[in-house]
Formats: C-alpha cells, structure tokens, sequence
C-alpha cells in the first residue's frame, strides 16, 4: 500500500473536478492494488467513436457524458497488476470499494460536495455487475 499515481495519471485526473482530484488522490494511498487514471476530460469526438464501437451507450453528440465536460465529472482507472496495465475483474472490483469508501468518507466529512458512482454498480443496490444492463468497471462518475 502507499501507492502514488505517476505524471500521465495526474495530468489525466488533472482534467477532472476537484472532488474527483480529491477522491483518486486519496485512494491510491490506500489501496492494495495499485492503479492508473486512463481518462478524465474526453473530446466529443472520442466519445462519439467509443459509442460506434458499441464501448458506451452516450455519442457525445445528442447527449454528453460526464467525461465530455470540463472539468471531467468523471474518471476512468486501471489496475497495474504484475506490472502491466489491466482491466481485470476482480481488481477493478476491489480498487472500487476503496474508491467508494474513499469518497463516502471525504463527503460525510464535508471535504468533499458529490457523492460517487460507480460503472460496477450503477443503481447503487450492493448487486454489482450481475444487475447492470451496461457495465463499465473502470468508470466513476460524480453525482450532481
């Protein structure tokens, strides 16, 4: 544990709003795994291919995304397992229960104003995965 994010993850989680900034910083301290910030601020552009490509169900175009505003309101992470990049399973599920109790804890500490959601578990009802008719794993998103 003791995790730091390397200069392209902050320049990433650099784009995003400042509760976001707040959250990923203080997560990585205390993860077991480490991870990266793949994206915060995304062009409508990327959006809009991501959607032909069937990875998001927001063009950009008709409809924005929480990752199409700047600041971002929305981060996606990575795990580094053995090294390398991933997007592994059970490490993006265990990276987000403590990005989860991370966030929940600066927000009822009143260091942070949005609470979080998470790609794994969109409605919010403990049923991770199994229940999402669209599930983004690596995706955060603040709510307003």
């Amino acid at each position: 544990m003791g995790y730091k994010l390397g200069k392209t993850s902050l320049d990433r989680l650099n784009t995003c709003e400042e509760d976001l900034q707040k959250i990923i910083s203080e997560a990585i301290k205390l993860t077991p795994i480490d991870f990266g910030v793949a994206e915060g601020h995304r062009s409508i552009e990327k959006q809009n291919q991501l959607f032909e490509e069937g990875k998001s169900r927001i063009d950009g175009i008709n409809r924005k995304g929480k990752h199409n505003f700047f600041p971002s309101q929305a981060v996606d992470v990575f795990a580094f397992v053995n090294g390398r990049a991933s997007w592994d399973q059970k490490a993006l599920c265990l990276i987000a229960g403590v990005i989860i109790a991370t966030s929940e804890r600066l927000y009822q500490s009143g260091e942070i104003s949005h609470r979080l959601r998470w790609g794994g578990n969109w409605d919010g009802d403990g049923v991770m995965i199994s229940d999402q008719g669209f599930v983004d794993l690596p995706h955060f998103e603040l709510l307003k």
